[in-house]
């Protein structure tokens, strides 16, 4: 269990939602039959009573057939049965005949993957990941058992399965790599609430020394996050340039030429000449230790220089010499100097003075930051050290002093990382420190990066994070979300990473994503009418607002008498839960309401993209219910006044919505009057929406890079 209480409720949580929810983990899940030969496929080995193998584990290499034979490569099966299980019960087999003609599925459809998937896909969420080893597909399985050597980046877009893919890598290396057992291995999630999300994967695989924390619990000091900064300060104290800062800010706190040094031994004084103090601290700095640890050293050293100038003062005035090394090692004198000239620090005291002394800020940052960045370090400490809050940005800035200070964190053989697209480059640094062999399989998708980092390409993160040995997969067939809603999220692909594909997702879902309009006195009792048929029809429900709305809808809902969890705090064991949205990425529900679109779009420099992840975390319904106008991307949903107005968002080309009790439609303006009506509108947008229609309107004008359906 982890040290951090906050990686360690997200695991209780986790554990707790697994208790309380149906099933206990099939022990044998497959069959894979050759013309000579019959596999069992489990969690783990079973034996009978005369040590006869009868089931082999999914992690052992004879199992893989059963994860990677296609209609064109059946890989010589003739026959693969999925067994689904509730309650410790057999509820359904599913045969699957593999070796059929490549002719009977020419392109993505539904029925290239098997029905065991598609019913996985159709099982109601419950607040926890679960394991898929019934069901990981050939593409998957191809990663989870690429060699530990090097790092794996695995880029995926929404409900691509990247996350479980990781989690089952990390099972599949414990079991295969003994090396790994040895070295031990380490699962890193952003945030409590994705960690709670995710880690009782790890346990039903039967994994249970890996480690899993999420990511501000790697440095292990006493600083409490509690501080949320200004957007210029994350980015510049996430800046690898920050190490160069730090590096520098310790520096300035050695004395390199301290002077004359006397101190007195009973009745004599004794002077140690400042040449030889140069020396000593010289031979300091050239020692390739830590700074806490060079200390301890330069103690050492500077008693017997001490001693060795004691020796001499009595040899010249005939003395005999009484005090030992010993004695003047512990000399109030040689400590009081050796705190001058080599002071003993903890991250959070260094880190503290440094933010609060202008000349020591000014000196540290000459030539590496800007004036600009520099006045975003600054802040008045608080009256003291234990009333600091530190932001996640410091966090790592402290975890750079600890490894300066006092040498390389407890290391592992391999680090799986996930969303990984939102690491500063500062985090990477901390990620390296523990795994010197770079060792990693990074998760994420660049397209849901929502912090000060946003990327284009994995180059840059790559040179902090691992070594010139690493390869890039990508997972291109969405499992999860709905195809619907999958297209209708890809929308805002053209504005946040156009050189990226939106996934090519296998499912319909249980209906179109909707859009309802409802004036803002009536809001709130038309979201707790959704939630309710929502819940009513046994799907778990996120309710996904704005940051800054979060608990005035919290309010809202309990007044309203909807009961939820609280997503911020990563309560997800209520069938409904209030998420707020720069929270979402990484969660699964059956259905999402996304409330005002627009205010999560204006919330943030990259609302855009977090409007993105927002859209994409249902499995089986999106609905989108506002009050204020719908952002670009919806602009060709139809905004009713009427209250029980709604817009079903059809798959078909241009997006035709569909309202409720819709009035007969008016003949079809001409192209004259359409491209006049078209001007007046745009004559009433605010520079920004022009900008923005502009580039929507040339991407739609490049027929290779059209948004729409072919």
């Amino acid at each position: 269990m982890p040290n951090d209480k906050a990686s360690a409720a997200a695991l209780r949580r986790a554990l707790d939602i697994i208790r309380d929810s149906k099933g206990t983990g099939t022990l044998i899940f497959g069959r894979a039959d050759t013309p000579e030969d019959r596999l069992y496929i489990g969690r783990q080995r079973v034996y009978d009573e005369g040590r006869d193998l009868k089931v082999i584990s999914w992690h052992a290499p004879a199992a893989a057939p059963f994860y990677t034979a296609t209609v064109d490569d059946p890989r010589g099966l003739v026959l693969k049965r999925t067994i689904i299980e509730e309650e410790r019960r057999v509820v359904r087999l599913i045969d699957e005949i593999v070796a059929a003609a490549s002719s009977d599925a020419p392109d993505l459809t539904p029925s290239t993957f098997g029905d065991a998937l598609l019913a996985e896909l159709e099982r109601s969420r419950d607040g926890a990941m679960r394991d898929v080893i019934a069901t990981i597909q050939a593409e998957q399985y191809r990663i989870i058992r690429s060699a530990a050597e090097g790092t794996v980046v695995v880029q995926g877009g929404p409900g691509t399965g990247k996350t479980v893919v990781g989690l089952h890598r990390a099972a599949w290396l414990a079991y295969n790599v003994e090396s790994l057992r040895r070295t031990g291995m380490l699962v890193v999630a952003p945030t409590p609430n994705l960690l709670t999300y995710i880690s009782a994967v790890l346990p039903l695989l039967g994994v249970s020394d890996v480690m899993q924390i999420h990511l501000p619990a790697l440095y292990g000091g006493s600083a409490v996050v509690g501080r949320v900064e200004r957007w210029e300060s994350d980015r510049t104290k996430g800046d690898a340039s920050m190490a160069e800062v730090l590096r520098r800010a310790l520096s300035d706190r050695v004395d390199r030429d301290p002077g004359d040094v006397t101190f007195t031994v009973g009745a004599d004084r004794i002077t140690i000449p400042a040449a030889s103090m140069r020396d000593v601290v010289a031979d300091a700095l050239s020692r390739d230790l830590a700074h806490n640890d060079v200390r301890d050293v330069l103690r050492q050293t500077l008693a017997q220089v001490a001693h060795s100038s004691y020796l001499a003062h009595q040899r010249e005035m005939g003395r005999p010499a009484v005090a030992t090394a010993s004695t003047i090692r512990r000399l109030n004198t040689i400590t009081n100097l050796l705190d001058r000239v080599w002071p003993r620090f903890t991250p959070e005291e260094l880190l503290r003075g440094l933010y609060g002394t202008q000349s020591w800020l000014v000196s540290a940052c000459d030539g590496v930051l800007t004036v600009d960045q520099r006045a975003a370090l600054y802040r008045a400490p608080e009256n003291a050290l234990s009333e600091e809050r530190w932001s996640v940005a410091d966090i790592f800035c402290l975890d750079e002093l600890s490894h300066l200070l006092d040498g390389p964190p407890v290391s592992y053989g391999h680090i799986v990382v996930d969303e990984a697209q939102d690491l500063s480059p500062m985090q990477a640094r901390s990620l390296s420190r523990r795994c010197p062999t770079g060792s990693f399989t990074l998760l994420g998708d660049l397209a849901q990066a929502t912090g000060p980092w946003v990327r284009d390409t994995w180059d840059e993160l790559l040179l902090h994070v691992a070594p010139p040995s690493h390869i890039v997969e990508e997972l291109s067939i969405g499992y999860r979300v709905p195809a619907t809603t999958l297209d209708l999220a890809a929308r805002q692909l053209g504005y946040i990473a156009p050189g990226l594909t939106a996934p090519r997702s296998i499912r319909p879902g249980r209906n179109d994503p909707s859009v309802r309009h409802a004036p803002a006195e009536v809001l709130g009792s038309r979201l707790a009418g959704l939630v309710g048929s929502l819940l009513a029809d046994s799907l778990s429900t996120a309710v996904v607002v704005d940051d800054t709305d979060f608990d005035r809808w919290d309010a809202e809902l309990t007044t309203l008498d909807v009961p939820h969890g609280d997503g911020r705090a990563g309560d997800f064991s209520s069938a409904c839960t209030l998420v707020p949205a720069s929270l979402a990425k990484g969660l699964e529900f059956d259905a999402v309401v996304l409330v005002e679109p627009a205010k999560i779009v204006e919330s943030s420099p990259h609302g855009r993209r977090v409007l993105y992840v927002a859209m994409t975390r249902c499995t089986h319904e999106l609905h989108v219910l506002h009050t204020l106008p719908l952002p670009s991307g919806f602009s060709d949903l139809i905004d009713h006044p009427a209250d029980d107005d709604a817009t079903s968002v059809v798959d078909g080309p241009g997006w035709d919505p569909v309202p409720d009790a819709a009035p007969p439609a008016p003949a079809p303006d001409s192209d004259d009057a359409l491209r006049s009506r078209v001007m007046s509108d745009l004559g009433r947008l605010s520079p920004h929406d022009l900008t923005l229609v502009a580039a929507l309107v040339e991407r739609l004008a490049t027929p290779t890079e059209r948004l729409d359906h072919p």
